[in-house]
């Protein structure tokens, strides 16, 4: 379903926060854009980033912010769709960060869920992934040698 240009521009508002809280190392205002249920599920890019409940998806922001001096989001291509008080979304995110002094730089793809409770959208779920790099364009699974 297409989704309506308000609840658009309110959910790439979310993203805007997002993105701030992430810049700002606010774990405050990061946490406060996810709803509180213990069933919340976030996970990154790390082979252990797979979090469950807010007190998780806390210390999960906090370990980002404690190995990161500077941390920058940006997103492009979001597409966005809605029915009734849930939206998702998805987008490819990039995510700069400076770690032990030295620039990195992540490309991946994003996709979240947004609940709305009492007229207010908080994120439901996110799941942040990097393409597997050993994967060449135009094939659909990567090429490893067993022996």
């Amino acid at each position: 379903m297409k989704c309506e240009e308000n609840i658009e521009l309110e959910v790439m508002d979310m993203l805007k926060k997002y993105a701030k809280a992430y810049a700002d190392k606010d774990i405050d205002a990061m946490v406060d854009l996810f709803i509180d249920d213990p069933n919340i599920v976030a996970i990154g890019t790390g082979t252990d980033e797979w979090v469950h409940g807010r007190e998780e998806l806390r210390e999960g922001f906090k370990r980002d912010f404690a190995q990161a001096d500077n941390i920058q989001v940006k997103f492009e291509k979001v597409t966005i769709q809605y029915e009734g008080n849930v939206a998702w979304l998805s987008a490819l995110m990039t995510m700069y960060a400076v770690i032990s002094g030295k620039e990195v730089l992540l490309s991946g793809r994003l996709s979240m869920v947004l609940e709305n409770k009492r007229n207010k959208w908080l994120f439901a779920h996110l799941h942040f992934s990097l393409p597997a790099n050993q994967q060449e364009v135009g094939h659909s699974f990567p090429e490893w040698i067993i022996s």
